[in-house]
């Protein structure tokens, strides 16, 4: 489990959610590591060590709040984890279908040639966590995630195009609507794990 601290990027400015005023926005975050073992360890790694704290957030558009490029402004610059070679550390797309007793990795569900097969973690409820990757590169993803914005009562889980092509790996478990005041430019100004890490396995 996750715990993630947010404040506004303007000094003094403070989050407004359906009238309601909160100095800081403080969301819980569970994570499937049976589901989404590389993609929830990676992040959990991430966390541990520190990685997003004083992270600003990249997107806000309605649909997504991005954030994890650590080079954000910098075109030619890394924009993910680099590795002691230089190059970008990544993960593989991950999705674990209803039908399987696996995940399946490097391809989504669609290409695998099951367009109609479920994901066990859906993009179903408001503050669902994902993997950003490129659209061309279902294996590039390293350090850049996303909190959807979905909304169920537009679109049913089952019937969205980001199911089974995107890894899903945790949703926000406490405080998910003040996701909706998150902005470009507001900072993670704290994110720890609170518990779990114990499961936590590290390659080598």
């Amino acid at each position: 489990e996750i715990e993630m601290t947010f404040k506004k990027a303007e000094e003094g400015a403070k989050f407004d959610v359906d009238g309601t005023i909160y100095e800081k926005a403080t969301f819980r975050i569970v994570l499937d590591g049976y589901t989404a073992p590389i993609t929830a360890g990676n992040f959990v790694n991430l966390v541990n060590k520190g990685f997003y704290n004083g992270m600003a957030i990249q997107r806000s558009d309605g649909f997504v709040v991005q954030t994890g490029d650590p080079n954000p402004e910098e075109l030619k610059a890394p924009h993910g984890i680099t590795k002691a070679d230089g190059s970008t550390q990544t993960i593989p797309l991950e999705v674990f279908a209803l039908e399987d007793k696996q995940p399946t990795y490097e391809v989504s569900l669609e290409d695998d040639g099951r367009p109609l097969s479920q994901p066990k973690l859906p993009f179903s409820v408001y503050g669902t966590l994902g993997m950003a990757r490129s659209e061309d590169d279902p294996n590039d993803a390293s350090s850049q995630w996303f909190f959807l914005l979905f909304d169920p009562e537009l679109t049913t889980a089952g019937r969205n195009l980001m199911d089974g092509r995107f890894s899903t790996f945790g949703y926000v478990t406490k405080n998910n609507r003040l996701l909706s005041n998150i902005e470009v430019g507001d900072k993670i100004i704290s994110a720890k794990v609170i518990s779990g890490l114990e499961n936590l396995v590290v390659p080598k």
